[in-house]
This record gives C-alpha cells, structure tokens and sequence, in this order.
C-alpha cells in the first residue's frame, strides 16, 4: 500500500496517505516508558473499504533506538522457527 498506492484488500487505487506530524500526539507512539522519545508515524487508509496500514518515519534518532534496542536484545535463529 506504501509504494503501490492500492489496497491489498480490494485493489482499490483510491488511497490516502496522512504524514505524520511532530505536532499531533495521534501520529506518534513512545519508545520509552516516559513518553520522552516517540516514533511519528504515516498513515494509508482505503478510501473504499477503510483499511489501513502505519510505517514508521525511518529518522535518525529512531535509527539509533533501534540499534541500542537490537544490541539489549540479540535474536537467535531459534526464534523465528
């Protein structure tokens, strides 16, 4: 739905993309207990049947948090059997 701008539940081309803002506290989740850091998010929604997808903006302070997070929590192949 990102890159193709149809919805994969009914193949409809009639998408809406919302960006996510800094400003609206609906755009964003915490990444700490605190609140302190968040990730903004962008919204498709069907403008048909209503689905909709979230993707997180791939900024540079989200970039590091995922980093300290993957290094606290090493996966191992065990895990995704």
């Amino acid at each position: 739905m990102r890159y193709t701008m149809r919805c994969p539940k009914c193949d409809s081309d009639r998408v809406v993309e919302v960006v996510g803002s800094n400003m609206n506290q609906h755009q964003k989740i915490p990444l700490t207990t605190w609140s302190f850091k968040h990730a903004t998010l962008d919204r498709y929604i069907c403008a048909d049947c209503g689905y909709t997808e979230e993707f997180v903006q791939l900024t540079n302070g989200f970039q590091r948090w995922a980093e300290r997070q993957l290094q606290r929590q090493p996966r191992k192949p065990d895990d995704f059997v």
